[in-house]
Formats: structure tokens, C-alpha cells, sequence
């Protein structure tokens, strides 16, 4: 796996950099931010989002279901005490010859994402303080 790197860019934004990608994250105006990028929290649902899309898309293509393209949208519900997503609602739209007899399979298709897995199969997560 490679190195995924975090570093600040100023005020609360920071950049991630995952091979030779870049993506810019902040917080919201309302929150100390600058809006510059998604919060931490937005690119967690939405890498579940890309991971549910990603992994229904190429099912689609294998079967031949071309009437359309797939497209995830969610809807976040935070929760306190701790901090934290409380809620996820994940609408997936499929192309329109999907078979109604085939959603179940797409939905275990979906749930079984390494994104959706790892969310209800919470890692370990050793944290080493440097420096």
C-alpha cells in the first residue's frame, strides 16, 4: 500500500497526497475554516460513496447493463459524544435494465466495498506521536 502523506497548508486546510495525487481538505467557514476543500469527515463518506459506485459500476459492466451509468449520492447525519458520523443514508442509482430481480445482489455487491466493510469492521489504529 502506499504512503498516504497529510501536511498543512495553512489555516485548517490541508493537503493529502497519495501517490502522485493531491487532494485539499478544510474545514468549513462556519467551523474555522476557508471551504477550500472537503472536511475530513466529507471524504470519508465520500470515499464510502466512490468505493459503493466503483464496485456496482464494474458489476454492471460485467453483466451488461448499459442503460445509464451509476451514481451514489449521501446524506450525512452527525452525532456528539463522541464526535462523529451518527448516520449514513446512501441512495445508489443503477442504469435502468438493471433487473428488479438483481437489486438484492447489487446491494450485496455494494455492502461488500472495502470502504462499507471497513466501516463495519473498524480497523486497529496505532497512533505514534513523532518529534
Amino acid at each position: 500500500m502506499d504512503l498516504i502523506t497529510v501536511t498543512r497548508q495553512g489555516d485548517r486546510r490541508f493537503l493529502i497526497g497519495v501517490r502522485r495525487h493531491q487532494v485539499v481538505s478544510d474545514m468549513s467557514e462556519k467551523e474555522g475554516g476557508r471551504d477550500a476543500g472537503p472536511s475530513p469527515v466529507e471524504l470519508l463518506a465520500g470515499s464510502l460513496g466512490a468505493c459503493i459506485a466503483m464496485m456496482v459500476q464494474a458489476y454492471c459492466d460485467r453483466h451488461g447493463y448499459t442503460d445509464g451509468d451509476v451514481a451514489v449520492s449521501l446524506t450525512l447525519e452527525l452525532a456528539d459524544n463522541p464526535k462523529r458520523i451518527g448516520s449514513v443514508v446512501v441512495d445508489l442509482e443503477l442504469p435502468k435494465d438493471v433487473p428488479e430481480d438483481k437489486k438484492e445482489v447489487v446491494r450485496r455487491v455494494a455492502q461488500r466495498c472495502p470502504v462499507h466493510e471497513t466501516l463495519r469492521n473498524p480497523p486497529r489504529v496505532d497512533l505514534d506521536i513523532l518529534g
